[in-house]
């Protein structure tokens, strides 16, 4: 199949690109920025053509201090992206069949369990921008299928948040949790992710919302203790919130709250994951000569 992806050469890009050419057998068409830019509708819609299948992945990364141009940029290479996305849909002769596109689990309330059934969602900017988002997406034409898959904190060892809290606990072997500690770690390994998506374009009754997070809920202390005891840390510590708001202002809501977030209805789908718990997430990363045996699993999803 051929998949045309935005955001291809970010973290998540890149791996989800090299799984679904090298492991899929699929053909990943990428779509830079410059095919967003004013005037550029005619050459997206030719980038998009004898595509059957779209993922959208673009957008400027979260963790960042929210400034009022910060978040600017945040809401255009979301919805700003998306809306010229779908919109060159409608000059492509041949729609694809699907389109994937990237949400988070910010859209949900930080209060209460939340899954893919649940009505409310939360407040403040981060769920608001998630709502615009996905609103955007399920404009596109009624032939062509919708999944929104909204990400909780997407794991892996070479990249990403992980690596960012790696670093100091192989420096100082201190594990560190964000204060307060108690609030819900929502959380997927990107091999999972990349199955999902796989599992998203085979199966053709899929569609609607689905969470990409493991089923096991873990707290942002039980989480931070977790990868200390893998990597043998002397102890785990957390550090005060208020550390976070002094470093990050509004964004550190980002990081000292979370929400309590199930995967329904990949659960209900059979969906395989092979990372279910934080435990056997880590004993895969510290066994790299198994890495390509479990590579080799990703057409198994029951």
């Amino acid at each position: 199949m051929r998949i045309a992806m935005t955001g291809a050469t970010g973290y998540i890009g890149k791996h989800l690109s090299r799984y679904l050419t090298e492991e899929c057998g699929h053909e990943v068409v990428p779509l830079g920025r410059l095919m967003f830019r004013d005037g550029m509708s005619a050459r997206l819609a030719q980038a998009l053509t004898h595509c059957q299948a779209i993922i959208n992945l673009a957008g400027a990364p979260i963790n960042h201090r929210w400034t009022a141009e910060y978040k600017q940029e945040l809401a255009d290479s979301r919805i700003g992206v998306t809306r010229r996305l779908v919109r060159a849909l409608t000059n492509v002769k041949s729609t694809p069949k699907l389109l994937i596109s990237a949400s988070a689990v910010g859209y949900y309330p930080t209060t209460g369990q939340c899954d893919e059934y649940t009505r409310t969602r939360g407040d403040g900017f981060l769920a608001n921008l998630c709502y615009a988002w996905e609103k955007e997406a399920r404009l596109c034409p009624k032939q062509t299928r919708v999944i929104i898959a909204r990400f909780g904190v997407v794991l892996s060892t070479d990249g990403g948040a992980l690596h960012q809290m790696l670093a100091p606990l192989r420096m100082t072997k201190v594990a560190a949790a964000i204060g307060p500690g108690t609030q819900p770690f929502p959380w997927i390994d990107l091999h999972d992710l990349c199955r999902a998506m796989d599992f998203f374009i085979r199966c053709e009754e899929a569609a609607g919302v689905f969470n990409l997070v493991a089923p096991q809920q873990v707290s942002q202390h039980a989480f931070a203790k977790a990868m200390g005891k893998a990597y043998r840390a002397w102890l785990t510590l957390t550090v005060p919130r208020r550390l976070f708001k002094l470093l990050y202002g509004e964004s550190a809501s980002f990081l000292t709250e979370g929400q309590l977030v199930r995967p329904t209805r990949l659960l209900e789908a059979d969906f395989h994951f092979t990372s279910p718990t934080v435990e056997q997430f880590f004993e895969k990363q510290l066994q790299p000569k198994q890495s390509g045996i479990l590579l080799n699993e990703a057409t198994s999803h029951k």
